[in-house]
């Protein structure tokens, strides 16, 4: 009888050598490269790379967050121009080495075992398109175990490195079977046509290589992937990472990752250039300013969007307050305005996978994706571009649109106090303060970011009369559907030289709500979960938030002097957000200082006056 059990897969690791040497030693880099292809494929196939820092383990003992219980710092004010902030993005980080290894013969690529407990953040998607006859190529990139080089995050260096990868797919570039190099191995089973993938840092690199051009790839499917980092680790001249990951910044992730640790002799011929690449990032970040900066430019990749090549399907979650959606609608944004296909998926979810969420069709949208992009078929996924959207008021309902901004028109909200006084004309006049002082508020600095203690903060914030925020709420007679960046824009005079302005949006009314929590296994293939609907009412949801640094009134990359007392124009562009609300509701917008879950916790105590005639709520609406 006749075994018809087919193959395994075959699985290979090659060197890629890259065109940078980040460790400074003279020779060009090597990333290690695993292959996971198909055994009994036949012709060449295509591949998905995963461009994975995580891959080889982290370094969870060195994971030190920044204290952000504070003061904020009064920089004096300072001249510094847009152009003086712009990277060079002309310059190739590539470099000429001292040291060329030779030509080597062409040969095979060792074969490995395949032992996923050796690997961290591979999904299952991988043995499903690994089974639709796509191979998966996976490297943890610079400075990664067994691999060369320092991890600089976000940077062109790290960037061209993945590149390297792409190239050597498409047969621009070499890799040898092992670290002598004296055996070249060529993809010669690959169509030489590659995707990118996967969720978070991984789905950042995407964006990263991308944005060099690189010819071979041919589309991108980033999932909550970041498109500017200064956006994610800061925000308005404040360091202002993810929420629940308050005092984390860019040097630290670079540390976390730097998995060359676990080899003790590999990491001591490094030691040295690691620690200077820290002090650079260090002093890139600039925990002290928060401004926007050249360091910051290198790494926002939608201000080269126009070298990308490629397409993508961009994928976020709304509720996903680690990678904020913003980053996912401005790419989206970027690549439409140049003329490039791309579609924008929105989920209901956080920081998770949608391949097993019910209804969604990810993975089947994926399939189709990849077999118009990578093997030509003629699908029609190519006229389905546009906007997706999953309802928050039934989630197995997915809406699309042609593009995002042009279904929008702009409803100002009229300013009423929760106490309802206004003038005759209908609007607040006069002034109003709050202090901006944590020790007035129910939330104890003891506690931290428990998850009691910062819930009490939040209902006292919105719900109760207190002198720590302004409070302005409005009665929907017909209900709205909020979809976009909502603008905060008022006149203040705060009493210090600087100063947090926090606002956000809230939806106030009593109902079951829809939230980002799955039901089952986000991490599954198929059908395993949905969002859960609140069994007990709540009193109101956050709907979105904003922050600015009161002395980057003009912009993030400069601080300007605060005159305590004195006027000053305030504009704050909340996150990016999508939300329905039923008839008679109440939108609530809460103006404050800080805001304990995201920006620094200052000691001092500011006290801020709002000119009421000033505020202006400018919200996005769907008609």
């Amino acid at each position: 009888m006749t075994n018809s059990t087919a193959p395994g897969p075959i699985v290979e690791r090659v060197f890629v050598e890259t065109g940078v040497d980040t460790d400074r030693d003279g020779w060009l880099d090597l990333v290690a490269v695993w292959v996971k292809r198909p055994a009994d494929a036949g012709d060449r196939v295509p591949a998905v790379l995963v461009a994975n820092p995580y891959m080889l383990h982290c370094n969870e003992d060195w994971y030190d967050l920044y204290d952000v219980d504070r003061n904020l710092v009064a920089v004096p004010g300072q001249d510094i121009a847009e152009e003086d902030v712009r990277y060079d993005f002309s310059v190739s980080p590539e470099v000429t080495p001292e040291h060329v290894r030779p030509a080597a013969p062409a040969g095979p690529a060792e074969r490995v075992e395949w032992n996923p407990d050796d690997f961290e953040c591979i999904s299952v998607l991988y043995d499903h398109l690994l089974a639709r006859g796509y191979a998966g190529v996976f490297c943890g990139g610079l400075g990664t175990r067994y691999s060369d080089g320092v991890v600089l995050t976000g940077s062109r260096e790290e960037a061209y490195a993945f590149r390297a990868v792409v190239e050597w797919l498409h047969g621009d570039r070499r890799a040898f079977a092992d670290r002598s190099c004296t055996t070249e191995v060529r993809a010669d089973w690959c169509t030489g046509k590659v995707a990118m993938s996967a969720k978070s840092y991984l789905g950042t690199m995407q964006m990263a290589v991308a944005t060099t051009g690189v010819p071979g790839l041919r589309t991108i499917i980033p999932e909550a992937g970041i498109s500017n980092f200064y956006e994610y680790y800061k925000r308005g001249g404040l360091n202002l990472p993810a929420l629940g990951w308050q005092g984390d910044d860019l040097a630290t992730l670079a540390k976390y990752c730097t998995s060359r640790t676990f080899d003790p002799d590999d990491f001591a011929s490094i030691r040295d250039v690691y620690e200077a690449s820290q002090a650079e990032l260090l002093a890139g970040q600039d925990r002290e300013t928060a401004n926007y900066s050249r360091f910051w430019d290198e790494r926002n990749y939608l201000r080269v969007v126009d070298q990308m090549r490629c397409s993508a399907l961009i994928i976020q979650g709304l509720n996903d307050w680690n990678v904020k959606p913003d980053q996912a609608v401005w790419l989206y944004e970027a690549m439409r305005r140049r003329g490039l296909e791309a579609k924008l998926f929105l989920h209901r979810g956080q920081h998770v996978y949608t391949y097993g969420l019910r209804g969604s069709g990810t993975v089947e949208l994926i399939d189709r994706w990849l077999d118009h992009y990578l093997r030509g078929v003629d699908n029609g996924v190519d006229r389905e571009l546009g906007v997706t959207i999953e309802s928050d008021i039934d989630q197995r309902v997915w809406e699309t649109y042609p593009d995002w901004t042009s279904r929008n028109s702009t409803f100002v909200l009229p300013i009423v106090s929760v106490a309802g006084e206004t003038t005759a004309e209908g609007s607040l006049a006069g002034e109003a303060a709050f202090t901006d002082d944590l020790a007035s508020t129910c939330w104890v600095r003891e506690r931290g970011n428990d998850e009691s203690n910062d819930a009490a903060w939040l209902d006292e914030l919105v719900l109760s009369d207190h002198p720590c925020a302004l409070r302005y709420r409005y009665r929907l007679p017909d209900g709205l559907h909020l979809s976009g960046i909502a603008r905060i824009i008022f006149e203040a005079a705060i009493d210090q030289p600087t100063g947090i302005l926090s606002a956000m949006l809230v939806d106030v009314g009593e109902r079951c709500r829809l939230t980002a929590e799955p039901d089952g296994d986000a991490t599954a293939l198929t059908d395993s979960y949905e969002f859960t609907v609140e069994k007990t009412p709540s009193r109101y949801r956050v709907i979105t938030r904003g922050w600015l640094n009161a002395q980057n009134r003009t912009c993030n990359w400069r601080k300007e002097d605060v005159e305590p007392g004195e006027y000053y124009h305030y504009e704050l562009d909340l996150v990016t957000a999508d939300a329905t609300l039923p008839a008679g509701e109440e939108l609530e917008l809460v103006l404050y200082g800080t805001d304990v879950q995201e920006t620094q916790r200052p000691f001092v105590a500011t006290r801020v006056t709002v000119r009421q005639d000033s505020i202006r709520c400018e919200i996005p609406v769907i008609s």
